[in-house]
């Protein structure tokens, strides 16, 4: 008789790690106003509402600052 394959338990691979806007406001050094801005011109990715909250994950934020500091880990000074 075939054995089923055992269910996988959910590891920190597969947890979405969210964080909330003061705790990325504190991270990036901004105030919430600023962040908000940020948004709103679309230079920063949008939140997702949970209740009365907004929360970014992990890997949002992480692209964002790739993205945004892409440039300065390419420069090679000059030429």
């Amino acid at each position: 008789m075939a054995q089923q394959p055992t269910p996988r338990l959910a590891t920190d691979a597969t947890v979405i790690r969210q964080i909330n806007k003061q705790t990325l406001c504190e991270r990036l050094s901004i105030s919430e106003r600023t962040l908000e801005n940020m948004v709103r011109e679309g230079s920063f990715p949008p939140p997702v509402r949970i209740g009365k909250h907004v929360y970014w994950t992990e890997v949002a934020v992480r692209r964002w600052q790739e993205q945004v500091f892409s440039a300065q880990e390419n420069w090679s000074g000059h030429q």
